[in-house]
């Protein structure tokens, strides 16, 4: 449910975040002397740093996955510790338990994908979503640097919410969503086309899933190396319900990036967090000046009917409850008259996975077939930059599949005009 305009009970600062810490496990030269690597400790504390945190990511207690690695719970320890080198085979069967490639055990901590969880919902994506966004995120990284282009978009800004100075958080939140309205490029009065298109060719990495998990609407995170990314949940939600999950995800990208450093679902929920994202996503899709500016051609001075309101949830691409609940917001239309029409449209639905007069374009279908992802995969295999295996690995697909759309990405390009 898109509940931007709910006020919590303290509105008068968002939490802090934790400060996002950084640290260094610089791997240092061979030592003659004692005949040993002083490399050791170290990859045995960046291998124990990562084992541990993906078991708590799986939500494994020590216990649990110590008796299925088949060790003591005090080796385990040992291990997590960097206190005691885990063997090849062990570590094999650590990333079979946890759904990982052995290559994720070494990576250093800055390279780590954090992910951020919606505190709005009590559940949050299972361990294999969890590891398969993150996937996604490491093979577009590893598509840009196959292709030469690693780097090349600067990630959006961060606004960061800072109580002393900020003391109103819904208010910061249309402010930010105003600035980016303008750094976009897409100005106060125009609705927005194709939402996944414009982020999409502003640095943000938008991947798509079907999860089985009504609830979990997307989820979104946040590295130095990887960047900004989303992940959206197209089972059973509308296209409306997509869109507003991908711009409430930009807004913690924006807002709330201090808060990605937990590889874990936080056992405490910060619901002021969702409200101030709802906020940002129900100005950013409907700003004011444009709302207004689209009555004064459609209801003019007259009352917002129901005919009005299904245009201008389709002219700016929402659903008939974000619709609803800007005029409301925006002053143009009054509370009872609110409550009424909602409680209508509701009811003649009956049902809160479908929507009421739902939208009739494919925006996610054209913004695929001209998806950064994809032409950097395209180029990638055309160019014979990568192998098959390796091509297919990155789009998570077999290599059947694979061939298959290197095939037609061929005749496509043979019958292209010299």
């Amino acid at each position: 449910m898109d509940r931007y305009d709910k006020k919590p009970a303290h509105p008068t600062g968002t939490p802090g975040g934790p400060a996002a810490k950084s640290s260094d496990h610089g791997l240092a030269g061979h030592s003659e002397e004692s005949g040993l690597s002083e490399r050791e400790p170290n990859i045995k504390e960046v291998i124990g740093r990562n084992l541990k945190q993906a078991r708590e990511a799986a939500e494994l207690s020590q216990e649990d996955f110590a008796e299925r690695l088949g060790v003591s719970r005090a080796t385990l320890s040992g291990f997590e510790n960097g206190k005691v080198a885990i063997d090849s085979a062990k570590l094999l069967r650590a990333a079979q338990i946890l759904g990982m490639s052995i290559a994720d055990f070494f990576k250093e901590e800055n390279q780590q994908l954090a992910l951020l969880y919606r505190a709005a919902e009590e559940i949050v994506p299972d361990h294999s979503v969890r590891f398969r966004f993150r996937h996604k995120c490491e093979a577009y990284r590893d598509l840009e640097e196959i292709v030469g282009v690693a780097d090349s978009i600067l990630p959006p800004p961060e606004y960061k919410y800072l109580p002393l100075f900020h003391s109103k958080p819904y208010q910061f939140a249309v402010q930010v969503a105003q600035s980016e309205r303008e750094r976009l490029g897409i100005g106060q009065l125009d609705p927005i086309p194709n939402v996944f298109r414009l982020l999409d060719e502003n640095g943000v990495r938008i991947f798509l899933d079907n999860i089985p998990q009504d609830r979990v609407f997307g989820l979104s995170g946040f590295s130095n190396l990887y960047g900004p990314c989303i992940l959206v949940n197209l089972n059973k939600h509308t296209l409306e319900r997509n869109i507003f999950t991908l711009v409430h995800e930009y807004a913690h990208l924006l807002m709330h990036r201090d808060y990605y450093v937990n590889p874990s679902p936080p056992e405490k929920k910060d619901r002021e967090m969702e409200e101030v994202a709802n906020c940002f996503a129900a100005n950013f899709l409907v700003p004011e000046a444009g709302l207004r500016a689209a009555l004064n051609k459609t209801a003019g001075q007259k009352s917002v009917e129901l005919q009005d309101l299904v245009f201008l949830k389709h002219h700016f691409k929402v659903s008939f409850q974000v619709m609803v609940r800007r005029l409301r917001d925006c002053g143009f239309m009054a509370s009872k008259d609110h409550d009424d029409l909602f409680a209508r449209v509701k009811t003649s639905v009956g049902d809160d996975t479908k929507e009421f007069a739902p939208l009739d374009v494919d925006l996610i279908g054209s913004w695929r077939q001209v998806s950064r992802f994809n032409y950097l995969a395209r180029k990638a295999a055309l160019g014979e930059m990568v192998s098959v295996g390796k091509l297919a690995d990155l789009l998570g697909q077999n290599l059947i599949q694979t061939r298959n759309e290197i095939q037609s990405w061929r005749k496509e390009m043979a019958s292209a005009p010299a």
